[in-house]
């Protein structure tokens, strides 16, 4: 049950850790605006958010194995809120994500 656990914990905080790279890249994709490298720092936030949608995922898929939310143990029982803490953060970063993106195609690339 220890690795279990163990392996529930390491999920939530292996997310917290991928949504954090993804701030920071998109941060900086959001400082390099109409650089070339705009594009590829966009691809690096949402592989990151990938990942994070990932360990999130497998986070809550154990945690529904071991019962209802109110039925959990005093030590597990506040995991299911920090899982959907992050689910919430990870769904405002993948708005700001869409949000940079789209100001960045309606720049204009150039002049003719």
């Amino acid at each position: 049950m220890t690795h279990y656990l163990d392996a529930i914990i390491s999920a939530i905080r292996d997310a917290g850790q991928h949504l954090d790279a993804a701030k920071v890249w998109l941060g900086r994709a959001e400082k390099a605006a109409g650089s070339t490298w705009q594009m590829p720092l966009f691809g690096a936030a949402e592989e990151a958010h990938a990942a994070t949608r990932a360990r999130l995922d497998a986070a809550e898929a154990s945690l529904r194995e071991l019962g209802p939310a109110d039925k959990l143990p005093p030590v597990l029982d506040e995991l299911p809120s920090r899982v959907s803490a992050l689910r919430r953060a990870l769904q405002a970063s993948e708005k700001r994500l869409i949000d940079a993106a789209l100001l960045a195609a309606a720049r204009p690339l150039g002049h003719a």
